[in-house]
């Protein structure tokens, strides 16, 4: 489930888990102030080795399977 990042005019950035099919927030559920839906930089990331190797090499390169 995504994490999307609100700006609360009273009490900051807050992060909320919502479905992509949910409306955004329009109000903060701890004060009542109105919000607005930040966009921010994704977190994902591939790590490793393996999954370039297991699912992208060419199969004339590298390693014999």
């Amino acid at each position: 489930m995504p994490l999307y990042e609100y700006d609360c005019r009273r009490c900051g950035t807050f992060e909320v888990k919502q479905k992509m099919t949910d409306e955004p927030l329009t109000t903060h559920a701890d004060c009542g102030e109105a919000v607005e839906r930040k966009i921010s930089l994704t977190t994902f990331s591939l790590k490793g080795g393996g999954w370039y190797a297991d699912g992208y090499r060419s199969s004339g390169s590298g390693k014999g399977r």
